[in-house]
């Protein structure tokens, strides 16, 4: 993934953030112990919004202790209790979506730093291998959307929805899994929940893939790397409708959120949808904070 999922930590209460790092902390630790130390350096706030979504309709509700962060042992942290399915399911789903983004880079890269990265990538493969292994779902869906971002990235007149599609399904995909991945009453006692999920993950998965081509647009311009928005637009960016189009994906995908019965964590996961993600949204293509644009 790629970072823009975020968090309005001033709109939490200090507990309500508590539990929002316990998680992402938890995260990073099951990572160490399943793949490996230094995986620890690929975690994200993404997939932790991955996690805390999983365990929000849990039946087992986590508990938290103290404990210690190795990488600052000084200071004392939260970590979960009883939600090892939740946090090994979004561990692997990091180790996964990094190692085919390492893949992507390679391809998209200059010379130097594609050494680079080629020099990273056996390692990469070694997590990866081990998350194939406990989740060869997972696999399976992240390489298929590397697939099929390659072949759309192909067509240099490809149009905008065909570029978002492969991010969009994944996403899509992954968040489906829920339901039978976990125990959930709260899931199971709603038949459409798991293609309320689906649903949902599209719109955040093409959201995200947008945002990305949105922020790497002037770059891109100048390198000539594949962006669906130079492709579209050339060197008059329409910032008008790109937050259109980007606005669509969050009243969707907040739509699709509101048909689903509240979890444990409907104020965490809201949060990020209707603060997080805009507030991210607005920084990105500079908007202000009154929301007007040009």
């Amino acid at each position: 993934m790629f970072g823009y999922i975020n968090i309005k930590k001033d709109k939490l209460t200090d507990n309500q953030y508590s539990c929002y790092k316990a998680v992402y902390c938890s995260l990073c630790k099951t990572m160490g112990k399943e793949y490996s130390i230094f995986s620890r350096f690929i975690l994200s706030y993404d997939c932790t919004f991955y996690a805390v979504l999983i365990m929000s309709y849990q039946d087992i509700e986590p508990g938290f202790e103290q404990g210690r962060c190795p990488f600052n042992p000084l200071n004392k942290t939260s970590y979960c209790k009883s939600d090892e399915k939740a946090l090994s399911l979004a561990a692997a789903v990091s180790v996964s979506t990094a190692y085919y983004k390492l893949i992507d880079n390679i391809n998209d890269s200059s010379f130097f730093k594609r050494i680079i990265y080629k020099l990273l990538l056996h390692i990469f493969r070694r997590w990866n291998n081990k998350a194939k292994i406990r989740y060869p779902e997972i696999d399976s869906i992240v390489s298929e959307m590397i697939d099929s971002q390659l072949k759309a990235e192909e067509d240099r007149q490809c149009m905008i929805d065909k570029a978002c599609d492969p991010s969009a399904v994944m996403l899509s995909k992954l968040c489906g899994i829920i339901p039978s991945a976990i125990d959930s009453e709260i899931l199971k006692s709603n038949a459409s929940s798991q293609r309320i999920l689906s649903t949902f993950g599209y719109f955040l998965g093409r959201w995200i893939y947008l945002m990305d081509a949105a922020d790497d647009y002037e770059k891109d311009l100048k390198t000539g790397n594949f962006n669906p928005f130079v492709i579209r637009y050339g060197e008059s960016f329409d910032r008008k409708s790109v937050v259109s189009t980007l606005n669509h994906c969050l009243s969707e995908m907040m739509l699709s959120y509101e048909l689903l019965d509240k979890g444990r964590y409907d104020v965490l996961i809201s949060n990020v949808l209707f603060l997080g993600l805009p507030a991210k949204q607005n920084e990105i293509l500079k908007i202000e904070s009154d929301n007007k644009q040009e």
